[in-house]
């Protein structure tokens, strides 16, 4: 569960990133608006910057839970295998109704 709890914060981190991106751009779009170019194309870039960072780090979180499930696959195949089995019956469940 130690693994799962730091995944859940990496990802609640990077969704507070990504908004805090969002609402610079907003103020970068407002400010090009009011004063025009050369400042906001400054202030574009560096937030280009920001988005280019952030989503090496969501590769990385990605690859990084990818990595731990596979993991726990290797330590764990027989109790992967029935959650596996049980996940695919829930959905075939679900995809009847």
């Amino acid at each position: 569960m130690e693994a799962q709890d730091r995944m859940n914060a990496d990802l609640n981190e990077l969704r507070a990133q990504v908004a805090d991106i969002g609402a610079q751009l907003n103020t970068v779009l407002d400010r090009a608006k009011k004063e025009g170019g050369s400042f906001a194309q400054a202030e574009l870039a560096q937030l280009q910057e920001r988005v280019q960072t952030l989503m090496g780090d969501m590769k990385d979180a990605g690859r990084q839970a990818y990595s731990r499930a596979e993991d726990t696959v290797r330590e764990h195949p027989a109790t992967s295998l029935i959650t596996a089995f049980a996940l695919g019956a829930l959905v075939a469940l679900i995809m009847r109704r």
